[in-house]
């Protein structure tokens, strides 16, 4: 490298360990000559590192996060593709403290380059937010909405239909199903009534095919159970993993056994739903194909901020059969 620089080994020497002793026409014969070489002299800034604020609603105390595998899944792909992940935990109180954390102020480049928003709630609320100063974004939510923000909506009705499907297959007529009380209960609702209609081939009345809407947590989960229980559902489907433990619980109190006296089966995202008793079956999502598909379309949307994007469209569940569903038996 010394002769290649045209400079004595000493100067070359020096110029690596201590560029402030040479003289400046020396240092620059030296990196030229690395530069020829193909050789990195340290010199060139390193450019800022990207960062993607990853966002989920806050978990109420006694609640389940239906999001908890994805949002594992995509702080593992975003740190290895050499990217910041930015862990956010939306709550509505604190919609603005947060937006402005993530964004800087007005006129100032973005401390987070986009975003994957998971879930609704205050997690919707502060997307809509990051949406105002056209932050790369997408979103992960079970209800679809016309607020031109991109997403990736998790079809539960077609889940729900799924689990119906099944069910009646063993042998179940009286099915009852629980729901979280959000935007999306009213299309799960929808679905499961034309489900039972259509597969049973009776009028899915709100007699013949038995809803409550229920408050997040697992006590709210075993009110609904206790509600259904009394109109003798033989099989529930609950729609999160807090109302399927308040059904296990419920049944526990009642002296029921699941899956002899009540069957259950879960859609939706169920942490160790295969260690539980009874193992749980349920309607669950690809995590791994979704959080692949979250990560390239925000990816793709932040190498062109410019471009007009319209990403919508629905990922449909998968049935895994475990042990909490069963032929009815004793109801």
């Amino acid at each position: 490298m010394a002769e290649a620089a045209g400079v004595s080994k000493a100067t070359a020497s020096r110029a690596l360990r201590n560029p402030d002793s040479v003289s400046a026409g020396s240092l620059a014969k030296v990196r030229r000559a690395l530069a020829i070489l193909g050789v990195d002299s340290g010199t060139r800034e390193t450019p800022p590192r990207q960062m993607i604020a990853l966002v989920r609603p806050t978990v109420a105390p006694g609640s389940v996060d239906p999001y908890a595998r994805l949002f594992e899944l995509l702080t593992s792909k975003v740190f290895a593709q050499g990217i910041a992940a930015v862990h956010v935990e939306a709550a509505v109180e604190r919609a603005d403290a947060l937006a402005e954390s993530l964004l800087g102020p007005h006129g100032s480049k973005p401390h987070v380059q986009g975003a994957i928003v998971l879930g609704g709630g205050a997690a919707g609320e502060l997307a809509a937010k990051l949406a105002e100063r056209d932050l790369p974004q997408i979103r992960v939510s079970n209800a679809r909405h016309s607020d031109g923000i991109s997403r990736i909506v998790l079809d539960a009705t077609d889940g729900i239909a799924t689990a119906v499907q099944h069910l009646v297959h063993l042998g179940h007529r009286r099915i009852g199903l629980v729901v979280l009380r959000d935007s999306a209960a009213a299309v799960r609702i929808a679905g499961f009534r034309k489900s039972i209609a259509q597969v049973l081939h009776i009028p899915a009345t709100r007699d013949q095919a038995p809803v409550v809407e229920a408050a997040g947590g697992t006590m709210a989960g075993v009110a609904a159970a206790e509600e259904l229980l009394g109109q003798q559902c033989s099989a529930v489907i609950a729609c999160a993993p807090s109302l399927s433990f308040g059904i296990l619980e419920a049944a526990g109190r009642a002296r029921l056994d699941v899956p002899r006296d009540l069957s259950l089966l879960t859609v939706g995202d169920m942490p160790d739903a295969d260690v539980i008793a009874p193992p749980l079956s349920q309607v669950s999502y690809d995590w791994e194909a979704i959080a692949v598909s979250a990560l390239n379309e925000v990816r793709a949307m932040m190498a062109d901020p410019g471009a007009e994007v319209a990403i919508d469209y629905s990922v449909t569940p998968d049935l895994v059969l475990r042990a909490s569903a069963v032929p009815p038996q004793r109801r």
